[in-house]
């Protein structure tokens, strides 16, 4: 079992406290990936960089948690994580993890220290949970009252972490007898935490053996880093070539009457040049930011679309009329026939009719996808493929709300 240790306590004293640890530096992005690959069957996380360099990101923890390994948080950077992932299993220790989970925490500065430029773990300032703890135990003693600790919390919330030091925390409020100065200096919240999570995971290394083997690994692949998988950023074009798009988009937003309630300025279209107006119609969707979710509406529209030809699905009576009736809702008409005997309706009607039959089996296939038994017999292939969408819907609502 690993341990990421630094400021909130020294490797030595974590060794002292806990015989059997294999002691590693504050974790870094990556860390639990490699060492997990290598044979780590479980983790106690207590501090990680950040600011600097790439901290452990919550999806490097559920990734690793769901390899079935298993990974205790405390103090500072595992305190976060672990109020970050518990519905994936991790599990948590000490008080600053429950004020996290709680919500009464919320910020990463509350536990971020800056450390010794000599290469030592040594803190040179002092996080602001220290001092709300510290505080909130003077008040307590009544060497303070809660005005004044309020003041207190406040001047050390306005520092900047790597510059927040107890001396600076008190002049900015005002001279304090030097007994609480020292009174409140000696409280450390994060080291209380570390000692608590490496007295827990003692005890829990007295059955090493069966805990290597029921946290062995489920999968023999290397991980995927997360940036390259599940955190990339969105497409909102979906890969096809803007120049291409543009004019795709304009047709689609003509079509449905989309363009009439995003653009109203620009309705009715007057074309003279399509390609022109394609692009000023887009550069008007992007600097109202509208542009991305217009791409993406009719991105989703385009994948049923596809699926439906696929499984051979035609659209149903019903399917068409509810087309029909958005499109002409959309365009600001009452029905589908006031649209199509209407000016704009006779100059568009190409583009008005493609639109409904895409809205068509667009609706045909988001019914399927969802309720599988609407597949008439003699569409196999489609039951199967709507049965397995539908199976995977439920089984990630059921696991997320199981965990939950």
């Amino acid at each position: 079992m690993i341990a990421f240790v630094g400021p909130s306590i020294s490797r030595d004293e974590a060794r002292r406290l806990c015989p059997g640890l294999d002691l590693r530096p504050p974790a870094r992005r990556g860390d639990l990936y490699r060492e997990r690959e290598e044979g780590a069957w479980g983790f106690l996380l207590i501090d990680g960089v950040f600011m600097q360099e790439d901290a452990v990101s919550p999806r490097e923890v559920v990734d690793v948690l769901e390899d079935g390994a298993l990974i205790v948080g405390a103090s500072s950077m595992g305190a976060l994580r672990a109020a970050d992932c518990w519905p994936a299993g991790a599990k948590g220790i000490g008080l600053i993890y429950r004020l996290y989970r709680m919500g009464v925490l919320e910020s990463d500065e509350e536990v971020a220290v800056a450390v010794s430029a000599d290469g030592s773990d040594a803190t040179v300032s002092v996080p602001l949970v220290n001092v709300r703890y510290a505080v909130a135990r003077a008040v307590r003693q009544r060497l303070l009252d809660r005005a004044t600790a309020r003041q207190i919390v406040s001047a050390a919330a306005a520092i900047y972490y790597p510059e927040r030091t107890w001396p600076e925390v008190l002049r900015r409020v005002g001279e304090f007898p030097p007994e609480l100065l020292r009174y409140c200096a000696q409280i450390d919240l994060k080291r209380q935490d570390a000692e608590r999570a490496l007295s827990c995971v003692k005890q829990m290394l007295r059955d090493a053996g069966p805990l290597a083997s029921h946290h062995g690994r489920r999968h023999d692949v290397p991980f995927w880093c997360s940036e390259a998988s599940r955190e990339r950023g969105y497409d909102a074009t979906g890969g096809v070539d803007p120049e291409h798009l543009r004019t795709l988009l304009l047709e689609w937003l003509i079509g449905t009457g989309r363009l009439a309630r995003l653009l109203p300025q620009s309705w009715p279209p007057v074309v003279a040049d399509l390609d022109s107006f394609a692009r000023s119609t887009w550069r008007d969707l992007e600097q109202a930011r509208r542009l991305d979710a217009e791409l993406m509406r009719l991105q989703a529209s385009e994948r049923a679309t596809k699926a439906a030809d696929d499984a051979g699905l035609a659209p149903r009576p019903r399917d068409v009329r509810l087309a029909q009736q958005e499109i002409a809702t959309s365009h600001g008409f009452g029905s589908w026939k006031s649209l199509l005997a209407s000016p704009h309706g006779r100059q568009f009607a190409s583009q008005i009719a493609r639109a409904q039959e895409r809205l068509a089996r667009a609706k045909r296939m988001r019914d399927a996808w969802f309720d599988p038994s609407s597949i008439p017999s003699g569409h196999d292939d489609a039951h199967r493929r709507a049965r397995d969408a539908w199976e995977k819907i439920v089984a990630f609502l059921g696991r997320h709300l199981k965990n939950a």
